[in-house]
């Protein structure tokens, strides 16, 4: 570099600092210069205009001085690593380049549009995006994909920056930063714009949304940077963060099992783009599809010593259902999805529009009611479209809360049975007058979309959730019993105790039925339940699913060795869910929820390695094998 200086013009404009910031500016016109020669080993020996036009500009020297000073420093401009670019820098190289088109933040090229690009430490900046094409192969490549024969195809691996619509990008970084607010605080795609455009977007944010509490200091750019005729906007918004996530977590989990994701080019939409790459990979996680399936810890498994001397695994399960749903056909337990969110029917019932929405009434609507002629209906009808609700009915709900006047959760999807809801049913049935005058009948109806009834959790004690089902009808006890077979498949898969609150149930339901599969499995009430819910002349509860009954469950000390309140407490976090998912379409609202239990589940072992839990996987190998080498059948 010292050899460099002394080949420098003599000009009194030439000073340390000024060539320390030449230097600076021209490394950041290296991707645009590279892009237009053949070899990239060699810095150019002449500049582009454009690129002597945007360094003249920002360095106010003449182009023949720029010219002058990169002759005597190309080589070290174009082989010298450099420290990552401000956000104040590249604005003050943006002002000159941007109109050029020799931008800093460039992503490839020769045939270049304009767009934002929204990152993590320098906010959301003005980019132009370029595209190449091969002739001899016909395909067009793009900053993370290539498109050949209507199929984008993505390069592998995880691009730093992912293009989330035509004229939108964001960082990878940002995406992870979305993706972790959405695990461990519930922030929609809607909220995550929000702070993104109100805390993270401009610059000192900390100044400018607090201005009084600052006054005295000065604050530049104080209403932003300033791009005037950029015509993209640079706020994002809140589908492109959604998107962003969906696309984000695709490419996460190809990379992981070595794959390459491939999507449709097209589609009309980013959200019809990823639909089949989503269910795709729904199916997958379907029964045993969680990474976190084969999790063991000390916390979920005991292993002890029987008479024998022989060593005995005791391994727990638990499961419970959460009354949250997703949009779905008006007939019972039809799992056919709706063509849009917002119907009432699935095609293969769209005829039932037509018929009176009251349940079991087939009688015609009549005009524009969607109830019949009869009077009783199209009473409910109006009630349930009629602004506000009525006193008695505010009473019904006072009572039912036992004691608690404002809901802990005020975004439930089925809310009160008898309040009328922007969707889905509303229902009146008998029981004692609340009020003078004011009596319930007991009808029936779903006058707007409805929805699914239960999300089944299947757990580890220690807190890591093996799979999710959705129930549709209501939490069914044969429904039940599906979801807990395809948890559990293979004899070695199931667990020695599987908690569930109405497990006498689910046992009687497995002997009039002759289904052997959970022979081996003793299938306990939680204590809470069974103190509280389970009738001591129960005898049949009380022979099978008694938790005193089974004395290798409580430890040395006399304490429950499993935490079997796992479930309702994860219930608490999977609840924070309702707002977001509660008009989402099946298939993401699938992946969605897949892929926070994912997420989840890798923090919870990553605590339990923490706190010294010893958390391994049992091989897959071992878990679907068909021999099983366990205990006689417990029940």
């Amino acid at each position: 570099m010292a050899s460099s200086f002394t080949r420098l013009p003599s000009d009194s404009r030439i000073t340390l600092a000024s060539v320390l910031r030449f230097v600076r500016l021209a490394t950041f016109a290296r991707p645009y210069l590279s892009i237009h020669q053949r070899a990239n080993n060699l810095a150019p020996v002449l500049l582009p205009h454009i690129i002597l036009e945007t360094l003249s500009s920002a360095m106010e020297w003449s182009e023949g001085l720029v010219a002058a000073v990169w002759d005597a420093l190309r080589d070290e401009i174009w082989v010298g690593e450099s420290a990552p670019a401000s956000s104040a820098e590249i604005y003050e190289y943006n002002r000159f380049a941007l109109e050029k088109g020799t931008f800093k933040r460039a992503l490839v090229e020769p045939r270049s549009y304009k767009a934002s690009l929204f990152t993590v430490r320098d906010g959301p900046l003005p980019i132009y995006v370029t595209t190449l094409y091969c002739r001899k192969c016909q395909t067009h490549y793009h900053t993370d994909y290539h498109i050949h024969k209507s199929q984008r195809t993505y390069y592998g691996g995880i691009p730093d920056i992912i293009q989330v619509a035509q004229h939108f990008f964001i960082e990878n970084a940002l995406l992870e930063l979305f993706v972790a607010g959405q695990v461990f605080g519930w922030i929609s795609a809607t909220n995550w714009a929000r702070i993104y455009n109100h805390a993270l977007a401009p610059p000192q944010p900390h100044i400018r949304n607090n201005e009084a509490a600052f006054a005295m200091f000065p604050v530049p750019y104080r209403n932003g940077y300033h791009y005037p005729n950029w015509q993209f906007s640079l706020s994002i918004r809140p589908e492109d963060v959604l998107n962003g996530f969906f696309l984000y977590s695709l490419l996460i989990d190809k990379a992981e099992h070595g794959w390459i994701l491939s999507l449709p080019h097209n589609e009309s939409s980013q959200v019809d783009r990823l639909q089949s790459a989503l269910s795709e990979r729904n199916g997958t996680m379907e029964g045993v599809g969680q990474d976190a399936y084969p999790h063991v810890c000390n916390l979920c498994c005991h292993i002890s010593e029987d008479e024998n001397g022989e060593l005995r695994k005791i391994q727990a399960a638990v499961c419970d259902g959460n009354n949250m749903g997703h949009p779905c056909c008006g007939v019972h337990d039809c799992k056919t999805p709706l063509v849009s969110r917002n119907d009432r029917f699935c095609p293969n019932h769209r005829k039932r529009n037509l018929k009176c929405a009251i349940d079991d009434c087939d009688a015609p609507i009549c005009g524009r009611f969607r109830t019949c002629e009869d009077p009783t209906h199209r009473q409910l009808e109006s009630r349930y479209f009629a602004k506000g609700v009525s006193v008695p009915q505010l009473h019904s709900r006072l009572l039912r809360a036992t004691g608690v006047v404002v809901p802990n959760d005020s975004t439930a999807l089925h809310g009160d049975a008898t309040e009328p809801d922007e969707h889905g049913v509303i229902e009146s049935c008998e029981e004692k007058p609340i009020a003078p005058g004011y009596t319930k009948r007991k009808l029936r109806a779903c006058f707007g979309t409805n929805y699914t009834h239960t999300e089944l959790l299947f757990m580890r004690p220690c807190g890591v959730i093996l799979s999710r089902a959705t129930l549709y009808g209501s939490e069914a006890i044969s429904a039940v019993n599906l979801a807990a077979r395809a948890t559990f498949p293979t004899p070695n898969s199931t667990p020695e105790y599987l908690f569930y609150d109405s497990n006498c149930k689910l046992v009687a339901h497995q002997k009039a039925n002759n289904d052997t599969h959970f022979a081996r499995t003793a299938q306990p009430v939680d204590v809470f339940h069974f103190r509280t819910k389970h009738k001591e002349t129960d005898t049949f509860c009380q022979q099978h699913c008694n938790p005193a009954a089974f004395p290798e469950l409580l430890d040395a000390n006399g304490n429950w060795r499993f935490n079997t309140s796992i479930c309702e407490q994860t219930n608490v976090w999977l609840g924070g869910y309702m707002a977001i998912l509660r008009n989402m379409e099946v298939t993401r609202y699938n992946f969605y929820l897949d892929e926070m239990i994912k997420r989840r589940n890798r923090y919870v072992i990553q605590e339990l390695e923490r706190k010294g839990h010893m958390p391994w996987n049992v091989p897959f190998d071992d878990l679907f094998s068909t021999v099983h080498v366990d205990s006689p059948p417990l029940n």
